[in-house]
């Protein structure tokens, strides 16, 4: 954070396809008006004139993410709090089609032109269930927007269910895009993961880096290992391979097992907050496991740390990893975090000669 207590800026967007209407109704006209004051185009640049009010909204719609922070999908069907209507956002890869066929009415001029879909799966969340964004070619940005907004890519939309059909979210989008480090602002350690859906892995950490060397385990006898070693142990383990001298006592209020401002990434210096999943369920970890809602992970990101880890003694399972990122990704308090399951603790833990393991 900056010393506004605000979280510095972490991304800019590339719109494929954007509704000036429904853009215009969040972010309001004066808004717009002051941007385009040095964007309008001369001598009657219809073209000109058009890039400067997409620009123009692209930016004050950044702006209204960073003070509005809607949630993300995922974060309300984890949340059981899904409702037609909402507005929300959703960044993973979704699936495009039909714009051969707009393209191919448009050539033809047909009175009638279809439209396309994006659509993906959110099986980590509901498993069977799927959401589907209808768009008009009539809001794509430019020519490049008939190629990315086709097949299957992860891309950034900003939308509201409109219906429920089955386990089919029906939905209309706002804007589709790819989020980007804003490049016209210093580098954020955060704007630089977005290639891994910020995500960071364990050896990434420096803290940890003696386990790039660590041989990985890779059965699931190697995990049996872990299972007689108790939470608190794995707790004060990881706390002295940071260098983190305060080891708190466990508590039912706790919104995570550890804090430190000791973590670096990168040469840069964040504070990180650990939540440790210890062998009372030796299984791999489900949402069931985290605690009626994913409580347990909404919890932690609560937490005032720019780095989430959830470490678990056994398997992590994809519908974990997929409630981490939607958490992440709620595009006004931008998060980096991290997965350390069963083969990385006990990789971790020879690499440092902790809790009986050696290399």
């Amino acid at each position: 954070m900056n010393a506004q207590g605000k979280r510095p800026v972490d991304y800019d967007l590339t719109c494929w396809y954007l509704n000036q209407r429904r853009v215009l109704d969040l972010v309001g006209s004066e808004s717009i008006l002051t941007r385009l004051g040095g964007r309008t185009g001369r001598g009657g640049d219809d073209q000109l004139q058009r890039l400067a009010t997409l620009s123009a909204l692209k930016d004050a719609l950044v702006e209204w993410l960073r003070a509005t922070n809607p949630p993300t999908l995922g974060q309300l069907l984890v949340k059981d709090k899904f409702a037609p209507d909402m507005i929300f956002t959703l960044y993973s890869n979704l699936f495009c089609r039909g714009l051969p066929k707009v393209r191919a009415a448009l050539d033809k001029q047909k009175a009638i032109v279809p439209a396309a879909e994006a659509y993906g799966k959110l099986d980590d969340f509901r498993p069977g269930w799927s959401v589907s964004f209808r768009f008009h070619h009539e809001h794509l940005t430019s020519n490049s927007a008939w190629f990315e907004l086709s097949g299957q890519k992860p891309l950034f939309v900003l939308g509201a269910a409109t219906a429920l059909d089955g386990n089919t979210i029906k939905a209309i989008p706002w804007v589709i895009a790819n989020p980007i480090p804003d490049y016209e602002r210093p580098a954020t350690l955060v704007g630089g993961h977005w290639r891994n859906r910020l995500e960071v892995f364990p050896d990434a950490i420096e803290a940890f880096s003696k386990m790039r060397d660590a041989p990985t385990s890779s059965t699931k006898l190697d995990l049996q290992q872990l299972r007689a070693v108790p939470e608190r142990e794995v707790k004060k383990a990881f706390a002295e391979i940071i260098g983190e001298p305060v080891v708190p006592k466990d508590w039912g209020g706790e919104r995570s097992d550890l804090f430190t401002s000791r973590t670096v990434i990168e040469g840069k210096r964040v504070s990180a907050a650990f939540a440790f999943k210890g062998p009372a369920e030796f299984k791999p970890l489900t949402n069931a496991g985290l605690g009626k809602n994913g409580d347990q992970i909404d919890r932690l990101f609560t937490e005032p740390a720019e780095l989430l880890v959830l470490q678990h003694c056994h398997e992590i399972t994809p519908a974990v990893r997929g409630t981490m990122r939607a958490y992440a990704q709620r595009m006004g308090d931008l998060r980096l975090f991290c997965l350390i399951d069963g083969y990385d603790t006990i990789r971790l833990f020879r690499a440092y000669n902790k809790c009986g393991f050696r290399l």
